[in-house]
C-alpha cells in the first residue's frame, strides 16, 4: 500500500500548528482592532467631554447672566445644569468602564503586551509581561526593553527602530539566551491625532515549542534525505514523462546507461527479448497507468552495450499536488549471476550422479572383459594369432576405460592419489608438453611466485589442463595465443555460496585463448556430458564435462567468461593447503604372486568368476561372497585365516562401507582392498584414512591387481601368512 508523504505524522503536526497560529493571529488581529477602537473611542470621549465642558460653561455663564437679568429663568437653568452634570458623569463612567475592560482584556492575554516610547523606555506591560520578567510595575516602568533581557544595546533588526524609521508594523523572531526560549516579537505604531508616532505597542509570543517542532521536522527531513541519498537502490520520481527527483544511485545508473548522452527514455533501453508484447508497457508503468504492484525483472543495455539485470518496483503517489510514480530500480545482475550458477551447479550435480552410475556399470562390464582377457593370456602365449586378438581386446577395454574415467571425472568421485603439489610446476610441465605438439600456438605464462600449495591428484589436474588446452586449440583453429596465469586469492562468502564450497584461500589458474569465443547459451551447456559444438565423430563431449567434475571433486570452482569473437577465459579455483609439495612415487611394473587367503566380495557373478580365476591364477586361496551379509558370515567363521578382503563398494543389500565397518568391528587390523567402477570420493576417502586400506579402480588387469595386493600384504611372492606373522612378532 502506498504512503503519501504529505500524510505523515510530522506533516499533520505542522499543519495543526499552522492552523492554530492562523487562529491566534486572527484573534490577535481582532483584539488589536478592538484596542484601536477603544483608544479611538477614548479620544473621542475626551474630545466630546471637552466640548461638553465648554458648552456647559457657556450654558452656566449664559444662565448666570440670565439669572442676573431675570429670576424667572433660575429654576430652568438649574435643571439644565443638573442634566448636563449627569451627562458628564455618564461619559466619565463609560470611559472608566472602557479602560477597565481594556485592562482586563490585556491582562487576560497570555502573550506579553507592552507599550514603550521612541527611546525604548517601557511605559507599561500587561500582567503576562510583569510575570515573565518577574517584576512589578514600579521596577519595569522607565527601563529600556533590551535591558530586561540583559542586553546592553537594542537587538539586531530591532522592531522599535524599524517602526521609528518606517512608521510601519515590524516583526522579529528572537532567541533569548538567558531564558533559553524563542520569542516572536511584533510591534505596532500608535499615532496621535496629527499622525505623529508617540507610542509603540509590542506583542511577544513564546514560539519555543513551534521552533522545536520545526527543527524536529527539519531533522526528520534531513534523515529521510540522507536515507534516500545513500540507498543502494536507484530511487526516482517520474511525472509527466520526465524525472522530477532522483537519488545518488539513480544518477549513477543514469550515467552508466547514458540516458542524457543517448537522449533515450528509460524504457527504450530495455533488452528487446525482455520487452512486453506492448512496446509502451514500461512507459505506461512509469507514468502510473499500470495498476499491478508486482516487481518487474528485465535487462537494460548500458552505454557500452553491456546487459544489466534490474528489478523495478513502481508505486503511484502524489507529487506537488499532481499524480506521479515513485520508482525503485535495483541492480540484480550479481544476484542473477549467482542464481544461474546455483542452478547450473544443481543440474551438474544431478548429471554427475547419473554419470557415476553409468560409469560404475560400464566399468563392471569392462572388468569382465579385461579379467577374461587377462586369464586367456595365461593360456595362449604360444599362439600369435590369438595373442593379437587379445591385444586388440585389451586396447578396446583401455579405450573404454579412458572414456569411463572422463565420466568418473565428471561424477562425484575420481580423486585417486591426492598429494600436495605446486600448480606452477604442473602448469609449466603441461604447457611445455602441449607446446611441443601444437607449435602454432604461442603459450604465454605469468605465474605468481610463492604460490600456495594445493591438494590434488596430479594426473587428473593434468587431464583438466590438457582438455582446456585442446579446447583452446580447437577454438583458435590451430593458431593463436594461449595465456596461462596463477595467483593466490581469498574468496568471500558471497562469491563461493552458489558453488557450495567454503570461503577462504584458493589458488586461481587462468587459461585464456584468443579463439572464436562463445555465446551465452553455449556457455551454459559446455560442461554437460556429451554436449559438443563439433561435427559428429569429432568429439565425445566429455572433455569439459570431466574438467568440471574433477574440479568439483577437488572442492574447487570453475567459471567461464567468453563473448563471440573475443576469446574465452576459464578460471579454476583450487583450495590452498599448508603442506609442502610432494613427488609421485613410481609404480611397480612386475606381476607378483602370493599364497595368502583372500575374501572376495562382489554382487556381480561375472566379476566373481573373473576375479576368482585371476586371484587363483596368482596363487591365492579364495573365499567368495556374493553379497554383504554372506561376507560378514564368512569372515566371522574364517577370520583367523583371512589375510585380505577385496570388497566391492557398491552392492544392493549392504554397501561396501557397511560391510567394512562390520568387518572392522570383528577385527580392527583386517586389510581391505576396495574395488569399484565408481569412486565415491567422500565415502572412500573417509574409509581410506582409517588405515590398512587401499582402492583399485575397475577395470583392472592382473598386473594392477597383483601389485596392489602385494603392496597391502607387504611381502614378496610366496611369502605366506606365517612369515608375515613372524615379522609382526
Amino acid at each position: 500500500m502506498s504512503t503519501d508523504p504529505s500524510e505523515t505524522p510530522e506533516r499533520a503536526l505542522v499543519e495543526q500548528l499552522q492552523r492554530r497560529l492562523r487562529r491566534e493571529q486572527a484573534a490577535r488581529a481582532t483584539l488589536e482592532e478592538r484596542i484601536r477602537t477603544v483608544v479611538a473611542d477614548h479620544k473621542r470621549l475626551e474630545t466630546e467631554l471637552v466640548r461638553y465642558r465648554d458648552h456647559f460653561e457657556s450654558l452656566v455663564s449664559n444662565r448666570t447672566a440670565e439669572l442676573m437679568r431675570t429670576n424667572e429663568h433660575l429654576m430652568r437653568e438649574n435643571r439644565e445644569r443638573r442634566l448636563a452634570e449627569r451627562a458628564r458623569r455618564a461619559f466619565e463612567d463609560q470611559y472608566r468602564e472602557a479602560s477597565l475592560m481594556l485592562e482586563t482584556m490585556l491582562d487576560a492575554i497570555p502573550d506579553i503586551i507592552g507599550v514603550q516610547d521612541g527611546n525604548h523606555r517601557i511605559i507599561r506591560f500587561n500582567k503576562a509581561g510583569y510575570q515573565f520578567f518577574n517584576m512589578d510595575e514600579t521596577e519595569v516602568i522607565g527601563k529600556r526593553c533590551y535591558e530586561l533581557i540583559d542586553q546592553g544595546a537594542p537587538c539586531d533588526h530591532c522592531v522599535t527602530r524599524r517602526i521609528l524609521e518606517t512608521n510601519e508594523p515590524a516583526q522579529l523572531e528572537k532567541y533569548i539566551d538567558t531564558r533559553g526560549i524563542w520569542m516572536d516579537i511584533r510591534a505596532y505604531p500608535i499615532l496621535d491625532m496629527d499622525g505623529r508616532l508617540f507610542r509603540i505597542v509590542e506583542h511577544w509570543r513564546d514560539i519555543t515549542d513551534l521552533k522545536r517542532s520545526e527543527m524536529s521536522l527539519m531533522e526528520s527531513e534531513e534523515k529521510y534525505r540522507t536515507l534516500v541519498e545513500n540507498a543502494n537502490e536507484a530511487i526516482f520520481i517520474f511525472q509527466d514523462g520526465r524525472f522530477v527527483f532522483s537519488n545518488r544511485r539513480a544518477r549513477e545508473m543514469a550515467r552508466r546507461l547514458g540516458l542524457q548522452a543517448l537522449r533515450k527514455p528509460l524504457h527504450r533501453l530495455i533488452h528487446p527479448p525482455d520487452k512486453a508484447h506492448d512496446d509502451d508497457y514500461y512507459a505506461l508503468r512509469l507514468n502510473g497507468r499500470d495498476p499491478k504492484p508486482a516487481a518487474l525483472s528485465f535487462r537494460l543495455v548500458d552505454a557500452d552495450d553491456e546487459l544489466i539485470w534490474v528489478e523495478l518496483n513502481t508505486v503511484n503517489i502524489t507529487w506537488q499536488q499532481r499524480p506521479a510514480t515513485l520508482n525503485f530500480l535495483r541492480d540484480i545482475t550479481q544476484s542473477k549471476l549467482l542464481e544461474r550458477r546455483f542452478q547450473e551447479a544443481q543440474r551438474m550435480d544431478s548429471l554427475g550422479t547419473l554419470a557415476g552410475g553409468i560409469a560404475h556399470d560400464f566399468n563392471n562390464l569392462l572388468m569382465g572383459i579385461q579379467g577374461n582377457a587377462s586369464l586367456m593370456w595365461l593360456e595362449v602365449e604360444d599362439n600369435p594369432s590369438l595373442t593379437e586378438k587379445l591385444k586388440n581386446i585389451e586396447d578396446c577395454v583401455d579405450s573404454g576405460s579412458r572414456l569411463t574415467k572422463q565420466l568418473l571425472g565428471f561424477a562425484r568421485g575420481g580423486k585417486y592419489v591426492v598429494k600436495p603439489m605446486d600448480m606452477n610446476q604442473v602448469l609449466r610441465h603441461s604447457a611445455e608438453m602441449f607446446g611441443r605438439t601444437r607449435k602454432a600456438i604461442k603459450v604465454h605464462g605469468n605465474y605468481q611466485s610463492n604460490l600456495w600449495t594445493v591438494m590434488a591428484d596430479r594426473s587428473q589436474i593434468e587431464q583438466v589442463l590438457v582438455n582446456l588446452y585442446l579446447n583452446a586449440w580447437q577454438a583458435m583453429q590451430g593458431t593463436g595465443n594461449l595465456y596461462l596465469s596463477t595467483n593466490n586469492v581469498v574468496l568471500e562468502e558471497a562469491f563461493v555460496a552458489p558453488f557450495e564450497v567454503p570461503p577462504g584461500r584458493y589458488v586461481r589458474v587462468n587459461v585464456t585463448d584468443t579463439g572464436a569465443g562463445m555465446d551465452e547459451l553455449t556457455q551454459r551447456r559446455i560442461f554437460e556430458p556429451f554436449f559438443t559444438t563439433h561435427e559428429p565423430g569429432r568429439g565425445t563431449g566429455l572433455g569439459l564435462a570431466s574438467v568440471f567434475g574433477i574440479i568439483k571433486n577437488h572442492s574447487g570452482i570453475i567459471t567461464v567468461q567468453s563473448r563471440p569473437g573475443m576469446g574465452t577465459t576459464f578460471e579454476l579455483f583450487l583450495p590452498a593447503s599448508d603442506q609442502a609439495p610432494g613427488s609421485d612415487a613410481l609404480s611397480l611394473q612386475s606381476v607378483e604372486t602370493g599364497s595368502e587367503t583372500i575374501l572376495l566380495v562382489d554382487d556381480e557373478d561375472y566379476i566373481i568368476d573373473v576375479a576368482r580365476l585371476m586371484l587363483e591364477g596368482l596363487g591365492y586361496r579364495l573365499l567368495v561372497a556374493d553379497h554383504g551379509r554372506t561376507a560378514i558370515d564368512l569372515f566371522t567363521e574364517h577370520q583367523a585365516s583371512i589375510d585380505l578382503v577385496v570388497l566391492d563398494m557398491v552392492m544392493p543389500d549392504l554397501d561396501g562401507e557397511a560391510v567394512f565397518k562390520a568387518l572392522r568391528a570383528i577385527n580392527p587390523d583386517i586389510k581391505v582392498l576396495f574395488a569399484s567402477g565408481y569412486y565415491l570420493m567422500d565415502q572412500a576417502d573417509e574409509l581410506l584414512r582409517q588405515g590398512h586400506t587401499d582402492f583399485l579402480q575397475k577395470p583392472f588387469n592382473m598386473h594392477q591387481l597383483s601389485v596392489k595386493i602385494r603392496r597391502m600384504l607387504g611381502g614378496s611372492e610366496g611369502e605366506g601368512r606365517e612369515a608375515q606373522a613372524a615379522k609382526r612378532v
